[in-house]
């Protein structure tokens, strides 16, 4: 059968064309500290993916261990986070290769799925792993217990989930997943609120894990540092250079508040427009009024009005500055000008003729 039939009859793309690039791979194996290259490893994740939807196993080499089958997991996880997208076969190979590891006797691998089925609908798989959690609590595995946090939290139980997040960062506290246990730590203080313990964990959240799965600790920080604005602004740049959306707000207000740097803050006002943001084109209004650009300023205004809950708020809390844009400039008091301006070039035009005698 050719590859196009094949490709027809398949319900999958080619692992080829849903894998990231070999620099890539490359670049976030070596950051999980991996064992084996992309080369060694692309063998196997492609006979896993081609087993997707099929029968049988996948061949994988003895010198693979379940070590580093969940290794291949987390760089796809890490793909996933890093580019802020989801690939469904993607997913669907971090599963699978979960369930082998699993198979080979890896624990954080039989954690994952026992927390899956404990949320799943088949009763005798719940109660299979419920057992398999009591025995790798016992044993104090660390990923049990953060998942136990993780349940907790998910069913608003906040004092249990702080415990197990406790007891976890007494077994492991310098790892990307003691990094994930600060900022939940950070985040329950925060709702407290208890500010100084908040700025605590959300400290040792960004001291442990990469950027690009600090940004909230880096907001957060934003705001809990707001007495330093110097500070406050190096951690909103963190959270903002990730994307954080409801970061580019607080930076423009920041710009234009403490800095007085109007065209800074307009940067970053902009940037929260293209990300849906209405709060900032409240700061492009202020920004362009503090820079007498009133037909902008309108503009604005205008796209405000849409919003009716935010136009509201907006009216409310700045009547001076609307009652100087329409001093200055409306629709009709501009057209109202230019007419006056042809009135008054048609009033000299015919004086100029009248010298003539025409």
């Amino acid at each position: 059968m050719s590859s196009v039939v094949k490709r027809f009859f398949t319900s999958r793309p080619p692992f080829y064309e849903v894998i990231p690039k070999k620099k890539v791979m490359n670049r976030i194996l070596f950051d999980l500290d991996a064992k084996h290259s992309f080369n060694k490893l692309y063998p196997v994740y492609e006979s896993i993916y081609k087993k997707l939807d099929g029968d049988g196993e996948a061949e994988i080499p003895a010198k693979i261990t379940a070590n580093d089958l969940m290794v291949m997991k987390r760089a796809l996880e890490t793909v996933r986070v890093q580019s802020h997208s989801t690939n469904k076969h993607l997913v669907s190979l971090e599963n699978s290769l979960v369930e082998y590891a699993a198979e080979r006797g890896n624990n954080d691998a039989v954690s994952l799925l026992a927390y899956e089925a404990l949320l799943g609908n088949d009763e005798e798989d719940k109660q299979h792993a419920k057992k398999l959690i009591s025995k790798l609590l016992e044993m104090k595995h660390p990923l049990t217990v953060k998942l136990s946090g993780d349940l907790c939290l998910r069913n608003k139980m906040n004092q249990q989930a702080e415990q197990f997040y406790l007891d976890f960062i007494a077994l492991e506290d310098d790892t990307f997943l003691a990094s994930e246990v600060f900022k939940q730590l950070g985040i329950l203080s925060f709702q407290k609120p208890d500010l100084i313990q908040a700025r605590h964990w959300f400290s040792r959240s960004v001291k442990t894990g990469p950027l690009d799965k600090v940004a909230e600790c880096h907001y957060y920080l934003g705001q809990l540092n707001g007495f330093d604005p110097k500070r406050s602004r190096y951690h909103l740049e963190a959270a903002a250079s990730q994307g954080f959306k409801e970061s580019f707000k607080q930076l423009g207000f920041l710009e234009l508040n403490q800095f007085g740097n109007v065209s800074k803050a307009t940067e970053w006002f902009k940037l929260g427009t293209e990300l849906g943001d209405v709060d900032c084109v409240v700061g492009l209004f202020d920004c362009f009024m503090k820079e007498n650009k009133f037909k902008m300023a309108y503009g604005a205004y205008t796209t405000l009005k849409q919003n009716e809950p935010a136009f509201e708020h907006f009216t409310e809390t700045r009547t001076k500055s609307i009652a100087l844009m329409n001093e200055n400039y409306t629709p009709l008091k501009n057209t109202m000008a230019n007419i006056e301006k042809f009135q008054q070039s048609e009033s000299t035009a015919v004086n100029d003729n009248d010298r003539w005698n025409i």
